[in-house]
């Protein structure tokens, strides 16, 4: 099975550069997909990962492959150096959109609510290798976005990135493999649900988001705190 089944249009290749940063920079909310700069780019971790692009013009055949073996539970990477985004096949969001009205449970951070500063970002682009990962509905890696973004200096003692955007094996990874993640962890209501052929026991055939799937499956992978308080919600209303 080819990664290009996972995907159901390009992917933007790579990041936002030059006068496209400078605008998602300013908050002003740009379209993808991005103009492809495939020719030149630039890894960003290129100890870590590696880029495997799709032949010239099916992008959407790129992966991201890992440069070392990894234990369950591993740490790969902090999540960080992110742009401001809008919902869109590149992006992956990091709050509840659209936001839990104020007179939801008050369990949750300010930021979940409609209350908070309309400049909030609960859409970001990844800016980095990490675009490359494809979606799988029997994932090898997660994107846990709870707690904070880390700063571009910032270091963790114990490597595990507590508190932070970070990005964790999920099972044993071999050096090469390539990697996916669930998207419907981080995706309520996808910008282009598309049919997926994975091809695994655990293909779910239609992703859309979060939205249209039963709490019973969603509880049998890992999925961020603002996806299960969307959830919550909406058993509620």
């Amino acid at each position: 099975m080819t990664v290009a089944a996972y995907l159901p249009t390009p992917v933007p290749t790579p990041p936002p550069a030059g006068a496209a940063v400078a605008e998602l920079k300013k908050g002003k909310a740009l379209k993808p997909p991005y103009l492809p700069q495939r020719h030149n780019y630039t890894p960003t971790h290129p100890d870590l990962f590696r880029i495997e692009f799709g032949p010239e013009g099916e992008e959407f055949g790129s992966s991201l492959r890992a440069e070392k073996a990894y234990k369950k539970g591993d740490i790969l990477c902090p999540i960080r150096n992110t742009l401001p985004g809008i919902k869109a096949y590149s992006s992956v969001q990091v709050l509840p959109d659209p936001p839990l009205p104020s007179s939801s449970s008050s369990d949750y951070p300010s930021t979940y609510f409609d209350s908070a500063p309309s400049s909030t970002r609960r859409h970001i682009e990844l800016n980095s290798d990490l675009l490359y990962v494809n979606h799988s509905c029997d994932p090898n890696v997660v994107f846990d976005v709870e707690g904070v973004e880390a700063g571009l200096e910032e270091e963790s003692k114990d490597g595990l990135w507590e508190g932070k955007w970070r990005v964790r094996a999920e099972k044993d990874i071999a050096k090469g493999e390539i990697l996916t993640f669930a998207y419907f962890s981080t995706e309520w209501d996808m910008d282009q649900p598309f049919h997926c052929l994975c091809g695994t026991d655990r293909c779910i055939k239609t992703i859309q988001g979060a939205k249209d799937l039963d709490t019973k499956v969603l509880d049998s992978y890992f999925i961020n705190r603002h996806i299960r308080a969307m959830k919550e919600h909406q058993q509620r209303s």
